[in-house]
Parts: C-alpha cells; structure tokens; sequence
C-alpha cells in the first residue's frame, strides 16, 4: 500500500513538473503506470491493455474550481486506436478532451 502511494505521488508529481515546464500547455498525454485507473478503464469494457491512456487536462484558469496555489487537474481515462498516432500537444489534446467533455454532459 505504502508503495502504491509512493507512485501515485511520484505520478502526479511529474503531472506537475510537466505543466510548470510547459506553461503555455493545457493537456498531455502519457501511458498510465500499473493499476492506475484500472476501475475507471475497467469500465470502457474489453480492451489490450496496451491502448489505455491518462488524457491530463489543467484547469484554466477562467474556470470555477481553478485554484492558484494548487493548479488542479482533471485525470481522463482514455483509449487510443491500435492504430492511432495521437501528438501530445494542445491542439490534438483539447479537441478530443471537449468532445469527451461534451458526451459526458449529455449522458
């Protein structure tokens, strides 16, 4: 257990240090570690481990829960196509992240 929190610290810890060393950045994305949302992409049903994602998106700060001091973030569960190629930079990451936004408001 001890361990587990070591690297959920660790993991959003560099989540982090990546938007303080790219500030103009809103979204990333990156491979998640171990078990890591493993309920969340339990529910997405079937799929290859190899294809699950974490979609990382900072609050803006026009936002209503945008915090200063802690620079909150929203941790989305994502699956890429096998043969999909997603860039990690803003302009591939905030389309997808709105539209997984907007579907979830209507659900």
């Amino acid at each position: 257990m001890a361990e587990r929190k070591a690297l959920v610290v660790a993991f959003n810890n560099s989540d982090r240090d990546f938007f303080r060393r790219n500030p103009d950045r809103h979204a990333h994305i990156r491979l998640p570690f171990r078990d890591e949302c493993a309920g969340e992409f339990f529910s997405l049903g079937d799929h290859q481990r190899t294809r699950r994602r974490i979609l990382l998106w900072r609050i803006p700060k026009q936002s209503p829960y945008y915090d200063a001091v802690h620079q909150p973030m929203l941790k989305i569960p994502f699956l890429a196509f096998s043969d999909e190629d997603i860039v990690d930079n803003d302009d591939m990451l905030l389309p997808i992240i709105d539209g997984i936004m907007r579907e979830q408001s209507q659900a």
